[in-house]
């Protein structure tokens, strides 16, 4: 009549992105493999995916001061950097923690399997021309990655004078995929 539960141990992880990862492999997956959620929506999270520090997605128009804010939250310029009273920033960076300062390409980041950005291989060589990541050592660096985007230009600008810009990706879809591997968007204006 009366059954006796048996009480399971809780497991135990030594983080939360490894506690994640595990809830993930073993309950979400296969549920997203049985209904091929892969194959209409997303692909398969991975484990850079788990890994990486948040990142934060900065967007705006130009000149609304995206690159000064991440200038002052570092205290310091990053490898890429251009400030001006015209639009400067002309392509999408990512500012990610690195033991020394330098600059990894586009082309280079989709295929690392520690950085969280192979879902941008879909865009193209037009896009990951204009995609890069600044690394450099910055205790602001080592708890969150900022993506710091080219400014919104109005109107006809915006449709000619985007070079990454091929006849299926628009600059809008671009930032869209952007954000997909960001945690929190910034909007400055």
């Amino acid at each position: 009549m009366f059954r006796k539960t048996l009480k399971k141990d809780p497991e135990l992880f030594q983080n939360v992105s490894e506690g994640l990862r595990k809830l993930y492999r073993t309950k979400l997956f296969p549920l997203e493999d049985t209904y091929r959620f892969h194959d209409f929506h997303s692909p398969a999270l991975e484990d850079a995916d788990f890994d990486n520090k948040p990142m934060v997605l900065l967007v705006g128009q130009y000149s609304t001061g995206k690159t000064t804010f991440i200038r002052h939250l570092m205290e310091q310029d990053f490898p890429g950097m251009r400030i001006g009273p015209e639009p400067t920033t002309d392509s999408f960076i990512a500012v990610m923690h690195g033991e020394q300062d330098g600059v990894i390409p586009g082309n280079a980041l989709v295929v690392d399997p520690k950085k969280p950005f192979r879902k941008l291989n879909a865009f193209g060589n037009a896009f990951l021309n204009r995609f890069m990541c600044a690394q450099m050592p910055n205790p602001v660096l080592e708890s969150i990655s900022i993506i710091d985007t080219p400014g919104i230009l109005s109107g006809e600008k915006q449709r000619i004078s985007r070079a990454f810009q091929a006849a299926t990706v628009s600059y809008t879809g671009t930032v869209a995929a952007c954000s997909d591997c960001c945690q929190t968007c910034i909007w400055l204006r």
